[in-house]
């Protein structure tokens, strides 16, 4: 009997440890941070995560490089996002490494071109603040450091109302670091919430560090098109000149637009997270619509020889937007929600001149357009020299490839018109999917206003709208067999 006994006792912790095992290899997912920028950039996270063997030279993309230095964090959304297939926990943070940011085909452009450095990683280092004037603590204390300083920390500020951190009249060479929580009180006022400018500057985050700006207290589903009045650009960049970098930064809930980039040339701007998700959802002012609009993630005007790259857009508006300038790369973004790559809108503004831009080795997710040029109807302007190359797109609402000259900001009107000149245009090895709303392709030139656009090697498919181009372009694109020629070449 005894024996029996023991056998069952036996068993029943034989049983039970493996129960607890059990339990413990399929622990539930928890929707942290690092599992939800993974769902929200799936399409390319699977693979990654397929491929993930975590050797020492294995590389980590753009969209997980927050969590480079937390390799348990990019092994538990993995897991997760694999319906719970485990994914072995790397054991030292060494495990990843910097990896090339372009690459000869689509298919290693996205997995492939990466980086591993942080962007705004969880860390528990605490630093130690110094009686420095140059440490700042307190949002009163900032002009006396920008007075005075050229290595000044901005660390757990709480900005008043109707207040903007202001590093417009930085000294050259200045390097100005953010650290903790920055914040931002509500105030009912068009402002903006920082503003920098000078020469040789460097703008950058600490590991951990979180610019919030509150966007919820704003957010009425207009936008910039109306409601309360809101802060219209997060953080605006006038007249940044040298060599100059903004980087490693994490912004979250920003009222409407986040940067604006004018009047500046030789910024490198990378590893920049712009996290708007929280604005998908409606709220009691957005009458059913998504609570954030016009959350453009970077528009550039009057802008040369700056590369904007490496980074994350989650966002309800465009993600990248060039409306004038000269002389810009665009290179390994991942944009979601947004409304694409955008040059443009052109036309109706002081300068209307966009020449020499680069979108490159790129992903757009569940957007209303994927890479796209827009004119405004009746103005005037010039674009040439655009290159769209190696894009990604996936689940596009409205139009998968666009070139239009009818944009209005209420609408397009259909009838296209010649101010606005474009030329030398070439878009190679674009491929993705469309929604049954969106169309795969879209062109409608002016009548004389469109020369030399060159599609090669695209492919998008699943859009339930007709595509149409009235423009017979270079290359080996056929529009789906929808040309209605007005012009061409």
């Amino acid at each position: 009997m005894r024996v029996n006994n023991l056998a069952t006792v036996l068993t029943l912790a034989s049983a039970g440890q493996a129960a607890v095992l059990r339990d413990r290899a399929a622990s539930p997912c928890t929707k942290d941070a690092a599992l939800e920028i993974f769902q929200l950039f799936d399409v390319v996270a699977k693979p990654f995560c397929s491929a993930y063997t975590q050797a020492p030279s294995h590389t980590v993309p753009a969209f997980a490089a927050r969590w480079s230095k937390v390799p348990a964090k990019i092994s538990s959304a993995c897991t997760c996002l694999n319906g719970g297939k485990p994914t072995p926990v790397v054991t030292s943070a060494s495990s990843v490494a910097p990896a090339q940011t372009s690459a000869p085909a689509l298919s290693s452009a996205i997995v492939a071109s990466s980086v591993a450095a942080s962007i705004s990683p969880s860390s528990d280092v605490i630093a130690t603040p110094t009686a420095d004037a140059c440490y700042v603590t307190a949002y009163s204390a900032i002009p006396a450091a920008t007075a005075s300083c050229t290595a000044i920390t901005l660390d757990g500020i709480t900005v008043p109302g109707n207040s903007t951190i202001d590093l417009s009249k930085l000294k050259t060479g200045t390097k100005v670091i953010f650290k903790g929580k920055t914040f931002w009180e509500y105030f009912d006022a068009n402002y903006p919430l920082i503003k920098v400018g000078g020469t040789n500057l460097e703008i950058t985050a600490a590991d951990g560090a979180i610019l919030d700006g509150n966007g919820q207290s704003w957010w009425d589903g207009l936008g910039s098109n109306g409601g309360i009045k809101k802060p219209n650009h997060f953080i605006e960049l006038t007249k940044v000149l040298g060599s100059s970098s903004v980087h490693d930064i994490y912004i979250q809930n920003y009222p409407v637009h986040c940067f604006s980039i004018s009047n500046s040339a030789g910024i490198d701007i990378y590893h920049i997270t712009l996290n708007n998700s929280a604005g998908y959802a409606p709220n009691a002012r957005s009458n059913g619509l998504a609570a954030s609009h016009n959350s453009d993630g970077f528009d550039l005007a009057s802008t040369n020889d700056t590369k904007v790259r490496d980074s994350v857009v989650i966002n309800q508006d465009d993600c990248v937007a060039v409306t004038s300038g000269n002389n810009i790369i665009v290179n390994n973004m991942y944009c979601n929600g947004s409304h694409g790559l955008s040059i443009g809108s052109v036309g109706g503004k002081s300068n209307n001149n966009v020449t020499n831009i680069a979108f490159t080795n790129s992903v757009v997710l569940n957007a209303e357009n994927g890479a796209r040029i827009k004119t405004n109807e009746n103005t005037t302007g010039f674009i040439s020299d655009i290159l769209f190359e190696n894009i990604r797109v996936a689940n596009i609402s409205i139009y998968g490839i666009d070139i239009q000259q009818d944009y209005l900001n209420g609408g397009p009107t259909g009838n296209p018109t010649n101010g606005v000149f474009i030329q030398n245009v070439s878009m190679r090895n674009i491929t993705g999917t469309a929604t049954d709303e969106g169309r795969n392709y879209y062109i409608l030139c002016g009548s004389a206003s469109c020369k030399n656009i060159t599609i090669n090697d695209v492919d998008i498919t699943g859009g339930g709208v007709p595509s149409k181009c009235n423009f017979q372009t270079n290359g080996n694109f056929d529009c789906d067999g929808h040309f209605e020629l007005s012009q061409s070449r």
